[in-house]
């Protein structure tokens, strides 16, 4: 697994550090005999994009499979033997670290642990396990350091499939199905019963058992965050009702998350205008700069596929980036991130 870094300017590369998976990790869906799937980050990390299409903005756990500064990547061990799932993380220089103990001398359940990401200050690994006794899912800890010893931060029964991301101020768990947590922590985009806004609470939780009080739907197909309440929206290639709204077709906007509270549907003043002019072509945002003030994205227009870079505010218009570098920085992969 390679992560490279590059000058989004002169798209020349920068940096360069590659991980060794470890023979044992869970790289795709793992269907042990006596319970649910046990997934990882990882399985998202190495699949292939449907169609060869441009990969999108991936959710929150992608970018935090790594630390901060990509020198260690978070790992689900498989015993094939015991059908066991233990987390630990791998470094640069190819040194796998189990944290979870192999208890060989207890008579136990095999531990079930997945949805392995780490703290961003790298301190610990993250992860969930399914307690097949109780079917409640707990979200769990285990530091890089000392003894390991599983911390649990929350609990709860889980009606659906899902992966693990983490908010930060204070660091907690945030189980569910695509996860994509605000730079501060306070909000999330989600898949619960359809496309939600989340407002997060301050302890780790399962989104399926929030109350609907904090869950807002909405109908777009949203990319990321820009800041704390906004969020990049858009198409996605699918067509806006050309009759209500034709200059948004394959176009983007914002939408304001500050003020959804009591509302079932989204209202028009909480969608921000057309950033970019309506267009035939399908477009796909690959990265949100750090500041939000500015993305790139992929416009596929026949069979031409061609990168762009444009400021988030209503009315820009793209520049195409030419840069010989671009096509290999984009092309293949996710962006993890955008500093």
């Amino acid at each position: 697994m390679t992560v490279t870094g590059w000058d989004a300017q002169t798209w020349e590369r920068t940096t360069s550090r590659t991980f060794s998976v470890p023979v044992d990790a869970v790289v795709k869906d793992f269907y042990p005999s006596d319970g649910p799937i046990i997934g990882s980050p990882l399985t998202d990390l190495c699949s292939d994009p449907p169609d060869d299409a441009p990969r999108a903005i991936p959710d929150s756990p992608l970018r935090q499979l790594f630390d901060e500064g990509y020198t260690r990547m978070a790992v689900v061990l498989l015993d094939p033997e015991t059908e066991a799932t233990r987390v630990g993380y791998v470094d640069v220089n190819g040194k796998v670290t189990q944290l979870s103990r192999t208890a060989d001398d207890d008579f136990g359940n095999a531990p079930h642990e997945e949805q392995a990401v780490f703290a961003r200050d790298g301190g610990a690994v993250w992860f969930t396990e399914l307690d097949l006794s109780t079917d409640a899912v707990r979200i769990s800890s285990r530091s890089v350091s000392g003894d390991h010893a599983r911390v649990e931060h929350g609990s709860g029964e889980e009606g659906s499939m899902g992966s693990l991301a983490l908010a930060d101020d204070p660091v907690r768990g945030v189980f569910g199905r695509n996860v994509w947590v605000s730079p501060g922590g306070h909000k999330a985009l989600a898949r619960i019963d359809g496309d939600s806004v989340v407002d997060l609470p301050q302890d780790s939780v399962l989104l399926s058992t929030l109350p609907d009080n904090r869950l807002h739907y909405y109908a777009s197909d949203c990319f990321g965050w820009l800041d704390e309440v906004r969020v990049l929206c858009g198409s996605g290639g699918i067509l806006d009702d050309l009759s209500t709204a034709p200059e948004r077709r394959n176009s983007f906007w914002t939408l304001d998350t500050s003020d959804l509270t009591g509302k079932e549907e989204v209202p028009d003043s909480a969608m921000g205008k057309p950033i970019i002019p309506a267009n035939d072509r399908k477009n796909t945002v690959q990265a949100i700069s750090s500041d939000g003030k500015q993305m790139i994205f992929a416009s596929l227009q026949g069979n031409r596929l061609t990168h762009y870079r444009s400021s988030t505010a209503p009315g820009s218009n793209p520049k195409e980036i030419s840069e010989p570098g671009v096509e290999e920085a984009l092309s293949d992969g996710y962006v993890l991130e955008w500093r």
